[in-house]
């Protein structure tokens, strides 16, 4: 009997583990078809044959392909938003730290610069296609991204603030805080442009060090005129 019962949760705990693994691959292959074909385009029958599972997958798991691409658009948020939490950890710690206006910019341009990082090499190229889509045509699943972004967003606002004395939810610091992240997601929205204009091949170690480096000038300049 202690035998069969040992089986028995074997059995469960192996069933469980294929299942998770077919919801992820699904998700996954989602991420490919849903970027480069968008929403209408995409095919719930090329998605469940190139993840190597049944038609039936689909509504068994997500209930539809809209509860997929909403699901496609969880999975992204949540990956970019666990990557990029330790940077928002540290800058909301040194918020709360005693320091003069300098320090604060040196902490907020360090916040600025690490994110800029992120967007020119820590991204998957399929998930910046499937927001640029969404950027367009908003959906419930921008919705589900945004959300994601909404610590980074919230500490952003904060320095900002500290910097130039307004509320943190006044309309002129989040639309400060918004022209300072469009110089980042520049790279990475017209990065063909970007990098055909530079004359670069991609974004390497020399190339990110010019971004940042005008990054840098570009954030110092912006509050200099706040003080």
């Amino acid at each position: 009997m202690k035998s069969t019962k040992t089986k028995h949760g074997l059995g469960r705990s192996a069933c469980q583990d294929r299942s998770e693994k077919t919801r992820h691959r699904l998700i996954e292959v989602a991420v490919e078809v849903f970027a480069d074909l968008g929403y209408e385009a995409a095919s719930t029958r090329t998605i469940v044959e190139h993840a190597q599972a049944n038609l039936v997958s689909i509504p068994y798991y997500f209930g539809s392909k809209l509860g997929l691409y909403n699901a496609v658009a969880e999975y992204i948020g949540a990956n970019v938003s666990e990557m990029f939490r330790p940077a928002v950890e540290r800058a909301r710690e040194r918020l709360k730290e005693s320091q003069s206006r300098e320090q604060t910019l040196e902490s907020f341009l360090e916040f600025v610069i690490e994110f800029a990082r992120f967007m020119l090499g820590g991204v998957n190229p399929a998930w910046g296609k499937f927001v640029y889509r969404e950027q367009f045509d908003p959906t419930e699943a921008f919705d589900i991204i945004h959300s994601k972004f909404a610590p980074m967003i919230a500490v952003g606002c904060e320095y900002v603030s500290s910097l130039t004395g307004r509320p943190a939810n006044a309309p002129e610091t989040r639309m400060k805080l918004l022209s300072i992240l469009a110089m980042v997601k520049l790279t990475r929205v017209d990065r063909a442009s970007v990098l055909r204009t530079m004359e670069w091949k991609s974004f390497g170690p020399e190339e990110t060090r010019i971004v940042t480096e005008v990054l840098t000038d570009n954030v110092r300049s912006l509050f200099a005129r706040s003080e």
